[in-house]
């Protein structure tokens, strides 16, 4: 029960990893509330945690709006008096070759990934900042990480690569009462991946030293560990969970 009497927000909580990390928090005490843009997925998530005789509260907004990222985030205070911890995990991809992606989709991909992240943080961390106290957790990917950016989804790299450095910037800034730090996921299994080709998946598994992809609850465990009072004393840093991937 790490998280009896703290409250955390998770952005894109309504699945995978996001919503592994609410039912896992849940689980330990926490009184969770969840941000999606996607009313299917917040049914679902609802729908789970009810299964499993937890109270989730869901709120809707975009991360990439500051308004609505004040909203949702002052609602979410309404409702639980104060917020404890933040999980920014909302993301996009959009795969497409160098030659034919498009600015577009590449302001689309910042707004959400990087500027997104940003927002959600610095709405939180005024309410932190009251309380003295706060763990924010953002999440990145393998490909943020030097040589390890992708072609294809080199907008997607890039963006996880900036969410690493905005995390070690605002470490310093918010200390010393708000801890900031980075979860880095390796290739995992979830509605995102499933349905990539079994060709593509073996790739992804070879290039793992631990020779599997990661699934959710790998992720949602390392989450938890910089969100607790495990992690009093780490802020700033990145958390690598790819079965060795980068070593490559």
């Amino acid at each position: 029960m790490r998280f009896k009497d703290k409250t955390a927000l998770i952005t894109g909580g309504g699945r995978g990893i996001g919503l592994t990390t609410a039912l896992f928090m849940l689980a330990e005490g926490a009184r969770v509330g969840i941000l999606e843009i996607n009313e299917a997925h917040t049914q679902h998530a609802l729908e789970t945690a009810r299964s499993k005789g937890y109270a989730l509260k869901a709120f809707a907004g975009d991360v990439s709006k500051k308004d609505q990222v004040e909203t949702f985030t002052g609602a979410f205070v309404k409702e639980f008096g104060k917020i404890d911890i933040l999980v920014n995990n909302a993301g996009v991809v959009i795969s497409k070759p160098f030659l034919e992606k498009t600015a577009e989709e590449w302001i689309k991909t910042l707004e959400v990934n990087l500027i997104g992240v940003f927002l959600c943080c610095q709405a939180a961390a005024k309410y932190m900042l009251q309380q003295k106290s706060g763990k924010i957790v953002n999440i990145s990917s393998i490909r943020g990480i030097d040589h390890c950016g992708r072609e294809g989804i080199m907008d997607y790299s890039a963006s996880k690569a900036a969410v690493i450095n905005l995390t070690k910037t605002m470490a310093k800034e918010l200390a010393p009462h708000i801890n900031v730090n980075t979860v880095a996921p390796g290739h995992t299994l979830t509605e995102m991946t499933k349905p990539l080709p079994d060709e593509v998946k073996r790739v992804m598994i070879e290039g793992s030293y631990l020779k599997r992809m990661a699934q959710p609850e790998d992720i949602a465990k390392a989450i938890l560990f910089l969100a607790s009072e495990d992690a009093d004393f780490i802020t700033g840093q990145l958390l690598l969970v790819d079965g060795g991937f980068s070593l490559k």
